[in-house]
């Protein structure tokens, strides 16, 4: 779900036409800063997404937690968000690519792409 904020957020702030390396600084700072947020908004922004965990690894992980939570009848709705722009990322053919890679669907949908600007 952290990989799912930050790249909402990131597309976001594209679209709003904020500067994305300001945007960073402010994730590294903010009370829900973590290292996954960091290292992932940074490689997004490089355009790097060279798998340390592959995109259709994390499909496999939600689906499984999908299972998990109904055979407890336990509600998990933010998952199944996630779960759309997962299947969505990996039908577009990113399934190999590191898991950030799923903001490539929520891109596809904006009409924009998540890069830091050179100056």
């Amino acid at each position: 779900m952290e990989l799912e904020a930050l790249a909402e957020g990131l597309v976001l702030a594209q679209k709003a036409g904020l500067d994305l390396k300001t945007v960073m600084e402010v994730v590294k700072v903010a009370d829900f800063r973590s290292p996954l947020l960091v290292a992932n908004g940074e490689n997004i922004l490089k355009r790097d997404f060279s798998a340390s965990f592959a995109l259709e690894l994390m499909r496999k992980d939600a689906n499984l937690i999908q299972q998990f939570s109904r055979s407890l009848s336990s509600p998990v709705p933010g998952l199944r968000v996630v779960e759309r722009n997962l299947d969505d990322a990996v039908a577009l053919g990113f399934g190999k690519e590191n898991a950030s890679a799923v903001i490539k669907a929520l891109e596809k949908e904006a009409g924009v792409e998540v890069k830091a600007k050179v100056h």
